[in-house]
């Protein structure tokens, strides 16, 4: 086998792999032998029938040399991948069948690739960004978040709620709704119970049932979960013209202070006794505004890196990934082909730099991860491939976002000390893994907070 792989324009390559008559032959032949193994012919033992039989059987030898088609597309990717200096990230081989004639003359496969390397003068640490002060809590934060967390946190419903009383956020609240289905062109049925306000439903869900009163009719455009049309595919999320009807109302008795503490204490048996509730609502609202401020710094530092080093973009890799997202479900219109440039980029940014740092994630990050897989995209169950799936995507996951952490603390900008410093924010609030290396066969499952509102999912939600 002859690897050649000549340079184009950008992350583009061109390719040929040459597999030489003699390599063809051993191919097929292997595949023959492995073929007869099980080979019930008449007249013959099994694993006795002859090579020529199944040469001479136009059927079986088309079978032998579409195995060997596949087993030749593989070598060559295998081979091509691993004599490219950088990650190839893209890989278009042109079709090709194995016949008889390439048993005598050989094979050669052409394509192109696209390979991403970030160069030798790369510059990411040190980064100068905007200054940023650290946030603060008023008092007034202080009264609002409690009395939202006592709805949450209580457990007793209300029984003297009016019968007309307008909805809030909080509410227990069932409604019907029905749409056109957008594959079967049929009137679609449901209803649905959900908590008002709850971060797992669509914003516009909740804007558009606050305020309303029970037995009140509305229409309404709103995301919907399409499932895929056979049992195993893909669901998409649509956003479709929807009758809705609110058909109950249930508003939970909020929690005495006494109760809200107990459970904004749970699992934390110290912290009852050594914080009050308005000390433990506070840190709630701070983990909040530092989460924001750490997503913020982080996207101002992926734009200055970008823009700092050339990097050869791999375009048809870009294609794909908006290919994928219209493939989901997603509408072409909904997607901003710049970000998902930007974050392909990073992407592949974070996954050079993390090898060539040898940076490996804690277990207790790579768990985090795999459990936010496990929310999103269902249990794998006994199902060990998707098993195997989840785990090589929680341990990239979360290489991706502690190398990015170690990036963030790299960096400089007026007010780092109020954030990074020894007595700064993430140290007061517990956050000491954030961007900092684990010991070396550090398996421990430490606690890794999970920053509300910092997303580092590394999702295709990229919307206008």
């Amino acid at each position: 086998m002859d690897v050649q792989i000549e340079p184009l324009e950008g992350a583009q390559r061109k390719f040929r792999v040459v597999f030489s008559d003699a390599d063809v032959r051993a191919k097929v032949e292997k595949e023959i032998r492995s073929t007869v193994k099980t080979l019930k012919v008449p007249g013959y033992r099994v694993g006795h029938v002859p090579a020529s039989y199944v040469r001479s059987r136009p059927p079986f030898l088309a079978s032998i040399h579409e195995s060997v088609t596949d087993s030749l597309r593989q070598a060559a990717i295998d081979a091509l991948v691993n004599q490219e200096s950088g990650t190839v990230v893209f890989l278009d081989p042109e079709p090709f069948s194995v016949s008889g004639e390439h048993e005598k003359a050989g094979i050669t496969i052409s394509g192109t690739l696209e390979c991403f390397a970030i160069p030798d003068d790369f510059v990411c640490e040190g980064i100068s960004l905007t200054p940023e002060s650290a946030p603060t809590v008023t008092k007034s934060e202080i009264q609002e978040e409690t009395a939202s967390l006592s709805k949450r946190a209580g457990t007793q419903f209300r029984k003297d709620l009016p019968e007309d009383a307008p909805i809030e956020e909080g509410d227990l609240v069932s409604f019907s709704f029905s749409f056109t289905h957008p594959d079967t062109g049929l009137p679609y049925e449901n209803r649905q119970t959900i908590n008002v306000g709850d971060p797992s439903h669509p914003e516009s869900l909740t804007r558009s049932l606050i305020g309303r009163k029970v037995g009140e009719s509305f229409s309404e455009r709103l995301p919907f979960n399409i499932p895929g049309a056979k049992k195993g595919d893909k669901g998409r999320v649509e956003t479709l013209d929807a009758q809705i009807k609110i058909e109950s109302l249930k508003r939970i008795e909020p929690a005495t202070p006494e109760e809200l503490l107990k459970a904004l204490s749970s699992g934390q048996e110290n912290q009852a006794s050594s914080e009050s509730l308005e000390g433990l609502v506070e840190k709630r609202i701070l983990e909040r505004k530092v989460s924001e401020l750490l997503t913020k710094k982080l996207e101002e530092l992926v734009l200055e890196v970008l823009s700092r080093n050339p990097i050869a973009v791999p375009e048809r890799r870009i294609d794909l990934e908006v290919e994928r997202m219209v493939s989901a479900g997603m509408a072409a219109s909904d997607i901003d082909k710049e970000q998902v440039r930007r974050d392909t980029l990073w992407w592949f940014i974070l996954d050079a730099l993390s090898k060539k740092m040898n940076i490996q994630p804690a277990m207790g990050r790579v768990e985090q991860e795999y459990l936010a897989l496990v929310r999103q995209s269902g249990n794998p169950g006994n199902d060990e491939v998707r098993r195997r799936e989840f785990v090589e995507q929680a341990f990239l996951s979360a290489r991706r976002r502690l190398t990015e952490e170690i990036i963030l603390r790299q960096s400089t900008f007026s007010g780092w000390e109020e954030f990074f410093g020894p007595e700064g924010l993430l140290s007061k609030l517990g956050w000491n893994d954030f961007g900092v290396r684990p010991e070396p066969h550090d398996h421990s499952s430490h606690t890794h907070h999970d920053h509300e509102g910092h997303d580092h999912h590394h999702d295709h939600d990229h919307t206008h």
